[in-house]
């Protein structure tokens, strides 16, 4: 890291933590805390510092402190073992919280993390732009725009990727089994998510889309299923690859759409260890044979979803081994406008299965995309054979 960014990292930090803290100035030079619970000489040297730069430094025209505020709230996140935090300003605050109810944004489509250092590709979103354009699933964008994403902060990486409708950005990415970096050039697009698709196969196989959790996933996918059972549908396949994942709830309660009553579901565990039980508390809205696709993108709530029906319902997983994030984020508001999100707690699912950094592994491993879907098909017409003879 260069001497300017550890000067501006560390002047973030004190403006970030004096903003949060309530530190004061005495007559004496001295600084002090007003009020807080944190201990006063921990962070006593921030001050210290700032107050030295603002005297002394001649590094610079100006001493932006809102930048530095918002670099400093960059570092300390990036400081957690969580590669999920990010900060967002006023702008990517209002995008970010209107994401998760309407499902619509700008851009390529895509949702990222940092895993293992790099920033990877969680998942491609359905028909976006990114998926069209050929990103996969754990794809790592080594670089945005010629620009290397090596130590890149998230909600940098999600803004430049973001962008107006027409707009280009070039994606340079490294891809398991694939020897070289590759260019993939993009066209940005308003990425619009109907969460829940479904259609017909073979006379009598529905197959149930579901791309992502938002706050109208349930009532969609409860329509898709009312709409299937009107047209005589007897099996059900659940695609949940490239899903990756949303609101928890959402994903909590479209899980319960498809297991009994009162049955236990999920674990959420703060940060003491405290638990959480989380129960059903629907009637479900199907009771046929019902099998579900997963892959390497299918991720967070989408995990929930396909755990809790092979835990409750022993219904068989198809595909690849899942991504593995089972945690939670909440977004938090900033007195700017802007925000946080970073990691809360985690989750369980009831049997005690942690799928964090391990993952579901299927129960049928298969690879390919038309492949995965066929054998699915293929599993689902024994399954109605099975009952057609058991009755």
């Amino acid at each position: 890291m260069s001497k300017n960014k550890i000067l501006g990292w560390l002047v973030l930090v004190g403006v970030f933590v004096g903003l949060s803290l309530l530190w004061v100035r005495g007559d004496n030079g001295a600084y002090g805390l007003k009020s807080s619970s944190l201990d006063e000489e921990t962070w006593k040297p921030f001050f210290e510092t700032i107050d030295f730069l603002r005297e002394k430094f001649i590094g610079g025209t100006s001493f932006d402190e809102t930048m530095m505020m918002e670099e400093a709230i960059r570092g300390v996140l990036r400081a957690l073992d969580d590669p999920y935090a990010r900060y967002l300003d006023k702008e990517d605050f209002a995008i970010e919280t209107d994401d998760r109810i309407e499902g619509e944004f700008s851009g390529l489509g895509i949702v990222i993390a940092i895993k293992d250092d790099k920033l990877t590709v969680i998942s491609p979103i359905k028909g976006a732009p990114a998926e069209k354009a050929g990103v996969k699933a754990g794809d790592v964008i080594v670089a945005i725009d010629g620009e290397s994403t090596a130590g890149i902060a998230l909600d940098r990486a999600v803004k430049k990727m973001r962008g107006a409708k027409g707009t280009k950005v070039v994606l340079t990415l490294q891809r398991e089994g694939v020897s070289e970096e590759f260019e993939v050039e993009i066209i940005r697009d308003i990425v619009s998510i109907q969460s829940v698709e479904y259609e017909i196969r073979e006379g009598d196989i529905g197959i149930i889309r579901i791309s992502e959790f938002h706050g109208k996933t349930f009532d969609e996918l409860r329509n898709a299923l009312f709409a299937l059972q009107d047209a005589g549908v007897a099996g059900l396949v659940i695609d949940l690859r490239d899903n990756p994942g949303g609101l928890l709830p959402s994903a909590i309660l479209c899980s319960g759409i498809f297991v009994p009553q009162g049955r236990e579901l999920l674990w959420i565990e703060d940060r003491n260890g405290a638990r959480e039980v989380v129960k059903n508390f629907m009637s479900p809205l199907w009771d046929r044979p019902l099998v579900v696709l997963v892959n390497k993108g299918t991720a967070s709530g989408a995990e929930i979803m396909a755990g809790i029906l092979r835990m409750i319902l022993r219904t068989e997983l198809i595909g690849e081994k899942t991504f593995g994030k089972g945690v939670v984020q909440e977004i938090f508001p900033l007195s700017h406008g802007g925000g946080v999100i970073f990691t809360v707690s985690r989750y369980l699912l009831a049997d005690g299965t942690n799928v964090d950094r391990v993952g579901l592994q299927p129960d049928t491993e298969v690879a390919g995309e038309e492949e995965q879907l066929a054998t699915a098909l293929k599993k689902i017409k024994e399954l109605l054979g099975s009952n057609a003879m058991a009755s």
